[in-house]
């Protein structure tokens, strides 16, 4: 009986660990380049300002919202590798 409670405490407490990984770990691989700035591993919502042109060097698309908080649904896409300029007021997300 022992055995097995030893067993179970092991199992819990890898649960525990592997749902207390950080997000940085779920973030896309390589960097956003937004208005010159270089966000590194990027993950979540990233606001826009003013003009601005995006470089999206990840492995995963960008999605350009049109409002702030990246609420609301997605207007554009940005493939890994391209460049797109993105206008004030909007909103970048990536996971």
């Amino acid at each position: 009986m022992r055995r097995i409670g030893s067993t179970l405490a092991t199992l819990a407490a890898a649960g525990v660990l592997a749902l207390a990984v950080p997000g940085s770990a779920f973030a896309a691989n390589g960097f956003l380049a937004i208005g010159g700035v270089r966000h590194d591993d990027p993950a979540g919502c990233f606001e826009i300002a003013s003009l601005s042109t995006v470089f999206n060097f990840t492995d995963r698309p960008a999605l350009v919202h049109n409002v702030p908080g990246c609420a609301g649904g997605f207007v554009q896409v940005i493939p890994p590798g391209l460049a797109v300029q993105v206008p004030g007021t909007h909103s970048i997300f990536i996971d």
